[in-house]
């Protein structure tokens, strides 16, 4: 049967390939390194044998999801621009044979490198602790197994009802981001916005928001693991509900779970189900090539941008200014800006930047009597360091190895343009192109805010605007280097979404980095004496950006936003964000945590990447 082939296909041609090696090193990696607490003899007591499949458990609940999405970003989408998928339809296979076949091909070759790292890992656990139930062990497998297909299921499907390569990779790292930090992020954002309180003593509704916290693969998958091992059931790891339910007097009392433990089952299995009939109804009606102008991008090339008052003095300008500058990069930019400008990516970007700025026009009190006049670019200062920031590192990471496979990089080298000035021309014409729809965000929220605020001062909303244009060059220039040093979309995808989870996750990863380091555990809430610590809490982009913002407006000393830094400032009120002033006394201690390190950190994160890509691009064959 032809989808047999193609399943089998699938398989080989991963199994052969890196990715089983890489799963498997990461799972014994992440296994060895801690990333599950150690029971005590209370918790090992409680769960018997069972303890010795915690780590691996916890592996496959943060592996694969991630390994699926470099499996599975391109699987459809991929196959229909490389022409692949018309080839392979031409024969028996239908449409959503050819979806199935390629997620059960993906996901048995994901599966391998899971059951044989987790047999590894509960070996050794197992000589570890002293114990080993072999029932348990193919409980684990069978719910891993099911685990492996969830995931490879629910980002086929979004691979398959995608238009291009960069929409599949934004969609599914949006969604596997959202479902990673659920129980911690997603669900209190989503239920604040719906009922208006949040996780605490004035909670609306906690045994529906506790159930609510089943719903995502994570949680779910948590559910049923602890169901299999004995614990009390709930959406973190069966160790975590284990500690969670001892008291203050130490005994074991497990609250009773908001849903019956069938119900982690039918979420977990529904996600898979749902993204692929979406998929599948979506391939069915779509033509095999993709079209690279959908409706609303038609809709931005019937229509041109609009001109701005002075529009063509300042394109005048600029043409002069480029003319001026050195290098042959500028044809190139501007052939990158006028592809990108018309796309619906970067005005989607702007919009959701004014509308965040738009909502967030009214702080607290408090926020608005220290900002004052500077109360909108506080309001933007958010959203430009997430959305714009992801928006712009998504549309950016296919710049050049796209330019690889479709062959036009050769019409390129063929030219007077070097090829660091290349690089150099797809950066600065693609953060320029995300650069109109965002100033005009940060121009407009000035505006409507002007009556109640009074008018942003003209130096500082000058310098705001030359910093965040930095930003994006950065972000952009991250963004071209993941595409130049990486050979496959997937795999330069897949490191994008690295990149931004890493990103948000940046407070933990630091405290761990340091932990590691000095064997000192610490957290924000209590920052240590070593200064060095606030100089790793600032290493991303988006923190060194605020950094170098809130001097503009007049913030205290911070990598966090302004607005969470004022709150940090009032009586009564602690946070994790790491204010210099409040935990040294002073706004800089030293002189590497004074506000303008933020600036030539952001210009270390343009020359140091853009620097690496552009020594790989060199010696490096153009096709």
């Amino acid at each position: 049967m032809p989808s047999i082939t193609v399943a089998r296909t699938e398989c080989r041609r991963y199994l052969r390939g890196k990715t089983p090696w890489i799963v498997g090193i990461v799972f014994v990696l992440l296994t060895w390194d801690g990333i599950s607490a150690q029971p005590t003899e209370e918790e090992i007591r409680i769960l018997g044998d069972a303890v010795t499949l915690l780590s691996a458990q916890n592996s496959v609940l943060v592996v694969v999801p991630f390994a699926a999405a470099a499996l599975a970003f391109r699987s459809i989408i991929g196959e229909r621009e490389s022409g692949t998928a018309r080839i392979t339809l031409g024969t028996k296979l239908s449409r959503h044979r050819l979806v199935l076949e390629t997620m059960f091909g993906r996901g048995t070759a994901l599966l391998v490198p899971v059951v044989a790292s987790t047999l590894l890992v509960v070996g050794y656990d197992a000589v570890q602790y002293g114990r080993f139930s072999l029932a348990l062990l193919l409980g684990l497998v069978l719910l891993s197994t099911v685990y492996v297909f969830v995931w490879m299921g629910l980002l086929v499907g979004i691979s398959a009802m995608s238009s291009s390569t960069t929409r599949a990779v934004a969609i599914g790292s949006l969604v596997t981001t959202v479902f990673f930090l659920w129980n911690d992020l997603t669900a209190p954002v989503l239920w604040n916005f719906v009922t208006g309180t949040t996780p605490g003593t004035e909670l609306a509704y906690p045994a529906l928001f506790e159930a609510a916290k089943w719903v995502s693969p994570f949680s779910a998958y948590n559910v049923v693991a602890s169901w299999l091992f004995g614990a009390p059931l709930g959406p973190e790891v069966p160790l975590s509900q284990v500690a969670d339910a001892f008291n203050d007097a130490g005994e074991f009392v497990p609250a009773d779970p908001p849903l019956p433990s069938w119900s982690g089952a039918v979420f977990l299995l529904s996600w898979p189900v749902v993204s692929l009939v979406a998929g599948i109804m979506s391939f069915q009606r779509t033509d095999l090539a993709p079209h690279n102008s959908t409706r609303l991008r038609a809709l931005f090339h019937r229509f041109p941008v609009p001109a701005l008052p002075g529009g063509r003095g300042l394109r005048k300008a600029g043409a002069t200014l480029s003319g001026l500058l050195p290098g042959s990069w500028q044809p190139l930019a501007r052939r990158e800006f006028r592809r990108l400008v018309r796309s619906p990516l970067v005005w989607v970007v702007g919009a959701l930047v004014f509308l965040d700025g738009i909502i967030s026009l009214s702080p607290e009190v408090y926020v608005q009597e220290a900002l004052g006049s500077s109360v909108p670019l506080a309001a933007v200062q958010r959203p430009i360091m997430a959305i714009a920031a992801i928006g712009v590192l998504f549309g950016t990471f296919r710049s050049v190895v796209r330019e690889r496979d479709t062959g036009r990089i050769r019409l390129t080298a063929g030219t007077a343009v070097s090829r660091t000035e290349s690089l150099l021309g797809f950066v600065l014409g693609r953060a320029s192109a995300f650069a109109v729809p965002v100033f005009a965000a940060v121009l407009l929220t000035c505006l409507i805010a002007g009556p109640q605020y009074g008018l942003v001062p003209a130096g500082e909303l000058v310098a705001f605007l030359a910093l965040t244009f930095l930003f994006l060059v950065v972000m952009a220039g991250i963004g071209v280097a993941i595409s130049t040093v990486l050979r496959s979309q997937s795999v330069a995808g897949f490191a994008a979404m690295v990149f931004v989870v890493v990103s948000i996750m940046w407070q933990f990863v630091a405290n761990t980095v340091y932990e590691v380091v000095t064997g000192t555990a610490v957290t924000g809430f209590n920052p240590p004496e070593n200064l060095l610590y606030v100089l790793l809490r600032w290493l991303p982009p988006g923190s060194l950006y605020n950094v170098a913002t809130n001097y503009i407006i007049d913030v205290p000393n911070s990598g966090a936003i302004s607005s969470l830094v004022i709150s940090h400032l009032q009586p009564n009120r602690i946070s994790n964000a790491v204010v210099v002033r409040i935990s040294y006394g002073t706004d800089v201690p030293v002189w590497y945590l004074h506000p303008s390190v933020g600036l030539v950190g952001l210009l270390l994160w343009f020359v140091v990447p853009l620097g690496l890509s552009a020594l790989v691009h060199r010696r490096r064959s153009v096709d």
